[in-house]
């Protein structure tokens, strides 16, 4: 296990780079209800945080354009230091969660989430390799994010965020009630 100095230290230079501190696994779904449900009962997990109605308030952009509206539920729950993500695509732009989902299924593998301490030099790092992300966007105070898509390479997207003190609290708290 690394602490967050020697984290921290480590420059953004290549992609794998990005890797670094992997801390979330997403996935999507059609019923949340269900998908919740199928984590707390057949993976074990502790009670899912859930939120519904989730919205960035117009600081998205999908594709490079703001997003209009951007509405998703979510549940959130952690195994140990990993947190685990589940999506429902509700409404606006978001296609890029609603093409993954497997009708039926409780949970569909979307991307993997990193953090890094500075979401401006990965975005200096994609752009430097050719890239942009596919979608990106803020919460003030909680997160700023971005997906770079590496669906056609790796079969899955990589969520980059840089944790705000909010989202750190909400994660830091799901990681002790998973380990009760």
């Amino acid at each position: 296990m690394t602490d967050d100095n020697s984290r921290r230290a480590s420059p953004l230079r290549t992609l794998s780079d990005l890797l670094r501190d992997v801390i979330q696994l997403a996935y999507v779904t059609d019923d949340l209800d269900a998908g919740v449900s199928w984590l707390q009962s057949s993976l074990g997990t502790s009670q899912c945080q859930v939120m519904l109605g989730s919205s960035m308030g117009g600081h998205v952009v999908v594709g490079g354009e703001p997003a209009v509206e951007w509405t998703i539920d979510v549940a959130l729950v952690n195994a140990g230091r990993t947190n685990i993500e589940l999506i429902r695509p509700v409404s606006g732009a978001v296609e890029m969660y609603r093409k993954g989902i497997r009708p039926g299924a409780p949970a569909t593998f979307h991307h993997i989430g990193v953090r890094v301490d500075d979401l401006d030099e990965a975005t200096r790092l994609i752009e430097s390799i050719g890239r942009t992300w596919e979608q990106h966007g803020e919460m003030e105070g909680s997160i700023r994010f971005g997906y770079l898509d590496l669906t056609a390479e790796l079969g899955h997207r990589v969520e980059v965020m840089e944790l705000g003190p909010g989202m750190a609290r909400l994660l830091a708290l799901l990681e002790a009630r998973s380990n009760e």
